[in-house]
């Protein structure tokens, strides 16, 4: 089936159902997630009202002209632009294939898992009196590569443990959102997308070669401030 008939098709499956997972799409379609997502984007980007909502029972929506009125009226409130000080970050990281999407849902855990077992060996830990141990994990998105570290803040960049990595990113302007739910891949790049469909509402462009950042209070914790770098054009 030529790819403009199969995004109609999707299109009016979409219209049908009015409220989806892009997991159900793809196992109704027969194709990967990725490409489900990339025809999900497409689809976006050609008027069609979708909503990514995040969460266990998060998916896409079809958003009706009110809902549309109000959803935009709560971004401005929920999406901050903020300045954030060069950062720190020592921790344990994988590089899997962009569409390995199943197999970083076993290999995060297992990193934060071995992160906290090894919290001792980690000098310079920056801590506030507000999150303890601020934990946050950088992601760097390629075309053909999903980057993720898992680590911890830290004042400064000395004797990084063995298998550890560090990163130093420089001050940079960030839009934060904060994602509440599960923080497996799927439920976070829901959220990533729903704020990114926002910023281009509002005129703003992420700047993908540079880490995103996932902050959170442990690494079980229900809630993650997620912040993602914005362009040097933004106005």
């Amino acid at each position: 089936m030529p790819k403009t008939e199969r995004i109609l098709k999707v299109m009016q499956r979409v219209y049908e159902r009015q409220h989806f997972t892009v997991g159900q799409l793809a196992d109704e379609f027969s194709v990967s997630y990725r490409t489900m997502l990339r025809y999900l984007h497409e689809l976006s980007h050609l008027g069609v009202p979708l909503y990514a909502t995040e969460g266990k029972h998060g998916g896409y929506s079809i958003l009706t002209t009110r809902q549309q009125q109000e959803r935009s009226a709560q971004t401005k409130e929920s999406i901050q632009r903020i300045i954030k000080p060069q950062t720190f970050i020592v921790g344990l990281e994988m590089k899997i294939p962009f569409t390995a999407y199943y197999m970083s849902h076993t290999l995060k855990p297992r990193l934060w898992q071995e992160l906290e077992a090894r919290m001792a060996e980690i000098p310079n830990i920056r801590r506030t009196s507000q999150t303890g141990h601020p934990y946050i994990a950088a992601v760097l998105n390629r075309q053909e590569i999903y980057h993720y570290v898992a680590g911890v803040e830290v004042t400064t960049v000395r004797n990084t443990p063995e298998r550890m990595i560090s990163l130093t990113l420089p001050t940079q302007e960030y839009a934060a959102y904060t994602h509440v739910g599960h923080s497996d891949r799927e439920d976070t790049d829901q959220s990533y997308t729903f704020v990114l469909q926002q910023l281009k509402q509002r005129g703003l462009a992420p700047n993908p070669t540079l880490h995103s950042l996932e902050l959170r209070s442990s690494i079980h914790a229900p809630l993650v401030q997620i912040y993602i770098p914005l362009s040097n054009n933004a106005n």
